[in-house]
């Protein structure tokens, strides 16, 4: 399968939180050396990042909360919690697999005003699963293994149906993703034992009031 390229023209709503409400990821950050980093569980209905609490995580994902100045972050999914590192301008993801295992993911979120920046999640037993796009007849992320992720920023606005692959055989497909300019999607795989579900969420930055 040959994999999409950048030049190509092939190539709602998050959660709300009790603390923070959603913007554009592309809004102005007043630290441009802080760090962001969300929660990614598709079991979870709540989720606390920081000093940030999220009282319904819709299809498990919830909007990236800022962290400024700090270098260490308490983040909590459901019952499982973790203390993690974390570098200055850089998007994380702290992912729960289906088999319960926490690991933290460096989003490659590039912010391009004429792109939108697709991350995909394998949560699910699949040892490597591909996203692809049936219209272009290729792959836009590759190889993703169990509890981590990858991200393809893709030419916008542009409308893309999506399946995710195990090997040639697609195990669940997202159809009619609207991309837009200056913004983006978190594509999440879950399920096993052949049973894989995939949402989409919009990407979002919690903000406070």
């Amino acid at each position: 399968m040959k994999r999409i390229h950048l030049t190509l023209p092939f190539l709602a709503l998050a959660a709300s939180a009790a603390l923070a409400q959603d913007a554009s990821l592309y809004e102005d950050v007043a630290n441009p050396d802080a760090s962001f980093v969300r929660v990614v569980d598709p079991t979870a209905s709540v989720a606390v990042i920081q000093s940030a609490s999220f009282d319904r995580v819709e299809k498990g994902v919830t909007p990236y909360v800022v962290i400024d100045g700090a270098s260490e972050v308490n983040i909590s999914a459901g019952e499982t919690s973790a203390t993690e590192q974390v570098q200055p301008a850089t998007f994380y993801s702290f992912v729960v697999g289906a088999d319960g295992t926490s690991a933290l993911v460096v989003d490659k979120i590039t912010r391009n005003p004429a792109q939108a920046d697709v991350t995909f999640y394998n949560l699910s037993d699949i040892a490597s699963a591909d996203l692809y796009v049936p219209q272009a007849k290729a792959v836009a992320i590759e190889g993703v293994a169990p509890n981590s992720g990858g991200a393809v920023a893709l030419k916008a606005p542009l409308t893309l149906d999506f399946e995710i692959r195990d090997g040639e055989t697609a195990v669940a497909t997202v159809p009619a993703v609207d991309l837009k300019r200056r913004e983006g999607v978190a594509i999440v795989l879950s399920g096993t034992g052949g049973s894989y579900t995939a949402t989409v969420t919009p990407n979002a930055l919690a903000k406070q009031p």
